[in-house]
């Protein structure tokens, strides 16, 4: 009996031995693969023109990484503790607190909106069948060309303002019908939570998400100019100019259930692993698996992929991106083998800057591949750009100038050449006076001419500038035309 005992005793040292080996060995690979992705993001930023973005990486409920890498505007390192505003990761927490409520029973999610907030209308009767699950989904048929929301001259100041704002919209598509990507259909579900719950959206998150996921550093605000104020306010963001990062504040916007989240990666990191956990934190059921289960998958029998607040990638994988003018937030969830990640950046929307390579490098690294480095730094596209936008304004100017040879060019051809030739010369000012339609035609989402110019400044003013010397080359040549005729 006293062997048995003993050989007992030698199995169970021997597992626990082996127990912790594996743990040790998981624990070793789990920090080479952070040390990989560290020093790929170190070598990333020092070709990028980003100043700043912090990142964290969960496996399950362990944290992986957690950093922060370059400066703020003000100069001071970014940390794990640095707040960011998170735009658009900001509907996934709406579409969770909508979730909360459903599974307590007060709300339907095939409800219509009327239901709820009965004042709800638009500005066709359409409007009054629009259902929870429309909104969440993004299929209610309101869409940027029918309510331009961004490019209003005034935003609403709360809430219950910007529902009054639905009776000037226009639906594109019949409610269920279509994917159209609006702002709007997560401010209409921020009032819902309110309405039902009767707390304030930004309390009702702190105290049914924020504080159960210990999010300490995370709040909700309804307009960007609050965003840098309070204990957790942030830095200016950044746009970039020929390649450069300037400093400015966000551009007024009512954001509220759509984009109004402040936070940092260490709290982000809680939110990630709530997803893979299946709804759960600690002992508490946060949310149903069931209701998580329906905010990561579009709606059945169709070929959209937009879930609530996540979209569904081919291979299984969730992603959402966040993007303002002078902030910008990438979140993954590789559901298949348990990593989460998310990436915090201290500048927003360009042309010339590719914030989601830096997570699909990530990812890549997560999966055991080598991750594909940019052979130029980032800067380099837009000064080429802008080199060659310096060349046309030249010709330009050069040609300008030049009245007298056209006077003697015209003397030697047709008349009709010659008004071709000004009516291709009219084509850089009727183009640059397009480009808010071009835009509409390209991505769907209606700007201003502010907007514009703050995603892509160098880019307008070159642009505007070549159009504005073209109209003069044309009006040059009509004058001395109307005044050849008198004489």
């Amino acid at each position: 009996m006293l062997r048995f005992t003993q050989k007992i005793l030698l199995i169970r040292v021997a597992l626990a031995l082996l127990f912790g080996f594996s743990l040790s060995i998981q624990a070793t690979d789990a920090q080479s693969v952070a040390d990989k992705i560290d020093h790929y993001i170190q070598t990333r930023m020092a070709k990028s023109s980003i100043p700043g973005l912090a990142i964290a990486i969960v496996h399950n409920d362990r944290v992986l990484l957690s950093k922060g890498y370059g400066v703020t505007s003000a100069k001071t390192p970014v940390t794990a503790h640095t707040p960011f505003a998170i735009a658009s990761l900001s509907k996934a927490f709406t579409a969770m607190a909508i979730m909360q409520l459903v599974d307590a029973g007060r709300i339907s999610l095939d409800a219509p909106v009327v239901q709820y907030i009965p004042s709800f209308a638009t500005e066709d009767k359409r409007g009054k069948s629009i259902t929870i699950r429309q909104l969440l989904h993004q299929t209610s048929g309101l869409a940027d060309t029918g309510f331009p929301e961004l490019a209003f001259h005034e935003q609403p100041a709360t809430l219950d303002e910007a529902t009054a704002q639905f009776n000037q919209a226009r639906l594109v598509s019949e409610p269920g019908r279509q994917f159209h990507y609006h702002n709007p259909n997560y401010r209409l579900l921020a009032k819902i939570v309110e309405a039902v719950s009767q707390e304030p959206f930004a309390n009702y998150l702190q105290k049914h998400i924020f504080e159960p996921l210990q999010m300490t550093h995370t709040n909700d605000v309804s307009a960007t100019k609050a965003f840098y104020t309070g204990a957790d306010r942030i830095d200016n963001g950044h746009i970039f100019v020929l390649g450069k990062p300037i400093a400015i504040q966000e551009p007024d916007w009512f954001i509220d259930g759509a984009a109004g989240m402040r936070s940092t990666v260490n709290d982000m990191a809680h939110w990630l692993s709530l997803q893979l956990a299946r709804g759960r934190v600690g002992n508490t059921q946060l949310l149903s698996q069931q209701s998580l289960t329906l905010t990561h998958n579009p709606p059945p029998k169709t070929s959209m992929h937009y879930g609530m607040g996540w979209i569904l990638r081919p291979d299984s994988s969730l992603y959402h991106s966040g993007i303002l003018w002078t902030y910008s937030a990438e979140q993954l969830l590789l559901t298949k083998d348990g990593y989460g990640v998310v990436m915090l950046f201290k500048s927003g929307l360009n042309p010339y800057v590719d914030y989601n390579s830096f997570l699909r490098g990530v990812a890549e690294i997560l999966a055991g591949q080598e991750p594909e480095l940019p052979t130029l730094p980032d800067w380099v596209l837009p000064i080429c750009v802008g080199l060659i936008l310096l060349l046309f304004i030249g010709l330009t100017i050069r040609q300008l100038f030049r009245l007298k040879h056209w006077v003697q060019t015209y003397q030697q051809r047709p008349v009709w050449r010659s008004w071709l030739y000004l009516l291709v010369r009219l084509l850089p000012f009727i183009t640059f006076l397009l480009i808010p339609s071009l835009l509409i035609a390209i991505s769907g989402r209606v700007l201003n001419w502010e907007r514009i110019f703050l995603m892509i400044p160098d880019g307008v003013l070159g642009l505007g500038l070549i159009a504005l010397l073209n109209l003069a080359i044309v009006v040059t040549r009509v004058v001395w035309l109307f005044d050849r005729k008198r004489i």
